[in-house]
């Protein structure tokens, strides 16, 4: 399993596979020998679902099992352990690689896109920027490079794909957004993005009163930031 590509494969050739499936994975492999709950589960993979949430997790392991060829009965990678949730019972591998920076995943969050003319707004747009790469850049410097938002703000109105920008910046993953405000409130929406196929992985909208305009923005990174944490391979 590649965390940083997202991509499962035997013995060097790539196993297609879903992303549910392979988040379910993602999850059991950094516990590995520990249970992880059907509850983490949820919150992690679908945090808003409140219907068929059982039908959709269980639909996840059995692929999952199917892409492994393991068997629920005689488990020998992902161990069913019922009204509690599952355990990934082989052992796991981390081969160590020649550099810190070959150990690092790469992230760069892009200029928002501005949906007004005022300068309150533009002003509010840079100040959440520069909150949000404060908190990312702390979740774990050793395993998690954020590029300086200097870099980053050559592309502000830029025309460059996904896929270009992150080439230029040897990004792993791209953090886009936009800001919009309607009388007091304003609306903020986040997407993360793979640089590899240019797929959205995650994203989540924040609706919130302007008041304290330095609350707001910290509020909001900081949440972001901690949704990160575990979308992201760190």
């Amino acid at each position: 399993m590649d965390l940083h590509a997202r991509e499962l494969s035997r013995n060097g050739v790539r196993i297609k596979a879903e992303e549910k499936p392979l988040k379910v994975l993602e999850l059991l492999l950094k516990n590995p020998g520990d249970v992880v709950s059907r509850t983490a589960l949820r919150e992690k993979l679908w945090p808003n679902t409140t219907v068929a949430y059982e039908q959709n997790l269980n639909t996840a392991v059995n692929k999952l099992r199917v892409l492994l060829r393991d068997s629920a009965r005689r488990p020998r990678f992902i161990e069913t352990l019922p009204g509690r949730g599952y355990r990934f019972v082989a052992s796991v591998d981390r081969p160590r690689r020649a550099s810190s920076a070959m150990r690092k995943t790469i992230l760069v969050v892009l200029p928002f896109e501005n949906f007004g003319d005022s300068a309150d707004q533009k002003y509010f747009a840079q100040g959440l920027i520069a909150d949000l790469i404060s908190q990312l850049a702390q979740l774990n410097p050793q395993r998690l490079g954020v590029i300086a938002r200097t870099s980053a703000i050559q592309y502000m109105g830029t025309k460059k794909s996904i896929r270009d920008i992150s080439r230029e910046l040897k990004a792993h993953y791209v953090i886009e957004g936009s800001v919009r405000r309607e009388r007091k409130r304003i609306r903020i929406t986040v997407h993360l993005i793979g640089a590899k196929d240019e797929t959205h992985l995650w994203s989540a909208t924040y609706d919130r009163v302007l008041g304290d305009i330095l609350s707001v923005q910290h509020n909001v990174s900081r949440r972001i930031g901690r949704a990160l944490a575990s979308e992201l391979p760190l």
